[in-house]
Parts: C-alpha cells; sequence; structure tokens
C-alpha cells in the first residue's frame, strides 16, 4: 500500500472516531492520489462543488479533483468505475443504478432549488393566472403563449427536471418558442435572446450583476416544492478510495453541514 493511502485510511479511522483531523504538511504533500469527484455542471456553476472542495481541503488536507458535466453521463460512468464519486442531483437516474448494485453509500446531502427565469415583462401574465408559484401553469401559459423558452444541456439534472415538469404539465416543448441549449452562458444567451429558462437557484445567485442589471431579466416562478430536488453523494462500487468514507462522513458532520448551510442556495439535508 502506497504511504498516501495508508495516510488516507489512517486519517478515516480518525474522522470515524469523531476526532479533529490534523495533517502535516508533508501528509499533505503525499496525497497525490485525489478523490476523483464527478460533479453536475450546476453544482459546479453555483459554486457548491468547489466550496465543499475547499473547506473539506481545509478541514481535513485530503484533495479532491472536481470533475464536472452532465449528470447523466458522470454517473454511468460512475457505474463503470471511471470516478471515485459523484455528486448529482438526478435521483430517478441515481436511484435506477443503485438497485443495479452499482452505487456505494449513495446519500442525502443537500436540497437544491430551481426556478424559471426570463423577461419580467411576462410576470404581469402570470400574476394573474396565480402561477408565480406553481411551475405547471406556468410552462403550460408560456407555452400556449409562444414564449421562447430555452432548453438546458441535455443529460444534465437541470434537463432531467425541466423534460420531468414538461411531462407533468402535459406539454410537448417544441420548436420554434422552444430553443436549444446554447452551450456556455445559457443565461446570459437566454437574457440576450428575450427568453426564458429553467435554472437551479445557485446558478442564479452566481450570476453576474449584469445579468439583472436593467431589471427586465429576472425570477418568474420560484416557491413549487416540484422544483426542490434533493443533492446526493455516491462513491462507485467498482472502486473504494480511501477518502470517501471520510468525505462522506464530513458532509454530514457538523462542519460540513456547516459549510452547506454557508451557501444560501442550499439546505442541508436533515441527518
Amino acid at each position: 500500500m502506497t504511504f498516501h493511502r495508508r495516510v488516507l485510511l489512517q486519517l478515516a479511522a480518525v474522522a470515524g472516531a469523531g476526532l479533529p483531523v490534523v495533517t502535516s504538511a508533508a501528509q499533505r504533500r503525499a496525497l497525490d492520489d485525489p478523490f476523483r469527484l464527478a460533479v453536475d455542471e450546476a453544482l459546479v456553476e453555483s459554486g457548491l462543488a468547489t466550496h465543499l472542495q475547499r473547506r473539506f481541503g481545509r478541514d481535513t488536507g485530503v484533495a479532491i479533483l472536481v470533475l464536472p458535466g452532465p449528470a447523466r453521463e458522470l454517473l454511468e460512468a460512475l457505474g463503470r468505475g471511471e470516478h471515485d464519486g459523484a455528486l448529482l442531483n438526478t435521483p430517478q437516474a441515481e436511484e435506477s443504478l443503485d438497485q443495479l448494485g452499482l452505487l456505494r453509500g449513495r446519500q442525502p446531502v443537500a436540497t437544491s432549488e430551481f426556478l424559471v427565469a426570463g423577461p419580467t415583462l411576462l410576470l404581469p401574465a402570470l400574476d394573474a393566472l396565480g402561477a408565480r408559484a406553481q411551475i405547471l401553469p406556468a410552462l403550460s401559459a408560456l407555452a400556449k403563449a409562444g414564449a421562447p423558452f430555452v432548453g438546458a444541456t441535455p443529460g444534465s439534472g437541470t434537463h432531467e427536471l425541466e423534460a420531468a415538469l414538461w411531462r407533468a404539465a402535459k406539454v410537448a416543448p417544441l420548436p420554434p418558442w422552444y430553443r436549444p441549449p446554447p452551450g456556455r452562458d445559457a443565461l446570459a444567451a437566454a437574457r440576450e435572446s428575450r427568453g426564458c429558462m429553467l435554472v437551479e437557484r445557485g446558478v442564479w445567485a452566481a450570476a453576474s450583476a449584469v445579468l439583472r442589471r436593467d431589471g427586465d431579466f429576472g425570477v418568474l416562478v420560484e416557491g413549487d416544492p416540484r422544483l426542490r430536488v434533493p443533492v446526493h453523494l455516491m462513491r462507485s462500487f467498482h472502486l473504494d478510495h480511501p477518502a470517501g468514507k471520510l468525505f462522506s462522513d464530513w458532509l454530514t458532520s457538523r462542519p460540513g453541514r456547516q459549510a452547506i448551510a454557508a451557501l444560501p442556495a442550499y439546505r442541508p439535508a436533515m441527518s
């Protein structure tokens, strides 16, 4: 067993005993095999992943390598053993893989919330329908009006939720009003095209103030329970990186929960 693996095992044992984890500079340098954590792109754009990466590293001295991408793609790679763990927001897809026995220690970490952003000139119509906090009537109204709607990246957690909401609203998202994802800077692209978009609250909060500078682009729909999605940490069944259990335990510990609560867009999962 390599030195850095022994160090990680020792740290995991200390953390499991509920004791503070302290590492020396030499130990930190030895941890050249970071825990490879696949993370849905929205949870990276919001700052959640890098925030947890920094706080965990500060508390334990253990390195995490964040690998962003669409949740579905990352989940499939996790099932093949290409990543050590994943932080994702696709509960139904995760459960299917878990039932196949390809995940280890899937646990709720936080609750993420989504909202619909778009041109504020649409607010009076939604207010008239009482649809500011009801996502299904709001989607039906936007589709009926032909309001431009920018789709999320296929396979992302946002796309998974969006597709489920369109189905529940009994609306088929089709051109010309439904538009394909623009790639990077999707929010800015939606604003420029005066389109609507489903967006994770953390991503919205992290967006540049310039995006909302003129007040013509803002939150149209929020607060519906259907827009709340759990964020899970899970580890690969094929791999058992020593830092995996340590990170899992830290997330449910007081320091980990405090780290999550420090970001207003997220609520720590119930212990």
